[in-house]
């Protein structure tokens, strides 16, 4: 009798050093991206209540092909990276979604220059940050500057307000005249 093969899990570090992205071939979840800050907030997600019941995470983040884990500072990653390992191990086994997923409210303004903001965002930033392990999501325009949230591994990271204003803010002042900066919101 043969004995099933793991499932493979690649461990891809992130810029934030408490952070690392766990990728699979499985899909987790059909498309967005969950964020959860603590188990209170993981109710939906049978994925990310597994992995906050090993001591030292803070966060988890979950996208279609991976999930980023966010750690405190004290706890290592050579001895949690194999317990995540074998929790999304035993989650995948289950065959259920990670997320049970709501739906979430399409962006539906009708102004153009939002349109092209979040054209602009989902098209070449979104893939961009979700690389790194997260994720920005629009909030809004105020007074020609764009809102933004950052999730994930992007939410802590120390080289997030240059990823924002040096990549974020300057891609989106060269490709639409209109936008002024953009401002970090914590909504």
């Amino acid at each position: 009798m043969e004995s099933a093969v793991p499932t493979a899990i690649d461990t891809m570090p992130t810029p934030n050093p408490d952070a690392l992205m766990f990728k699979v071939q499985e899909a987790l979840v059909s498309g967005g991206t969950y964020e959860f800050k603590n188990m209170a907030m993981a109710s939906t997600s049978p994925l990310a209540r597994r992995i906050f019941d090993l001591a030292g995470v803070t966060s988890v983040l979950v996208a279609p092909r991976f999930a980023t884990v966010t750690k405190e500072e004290e706890v290592t990653w050579p001895e949690l990276v194999p317990q995540i390992k074998a929790a999304m191990r035993d989650f995948l086994d289950s065959g259920d979604m990670a997320v049970e997923e709501r739906d979430a409210p399409a962006f539906a303004s009708d102004d153009p220059l939002e349109r092209r903001v979040v054209d602009l965002l989902d098209e070449f930033i979104r893939p961009a940050v979700a690389q790194d392990g997260g994720d920005i999501l629009y909030r809004g325009m105020e007074d020609g500057y764009v809102l933004v949230h950052l999730i994930g591994s992007c939410s802590t990271c120390p080289s997030s307000t240059a990823t924002l204003f040096m990549g974020v803010e300057r891609m989106l002042m060269e490709e639409i005249p209109e936008v002024k900066g953009v401002r970090r919101v914590d909504v």
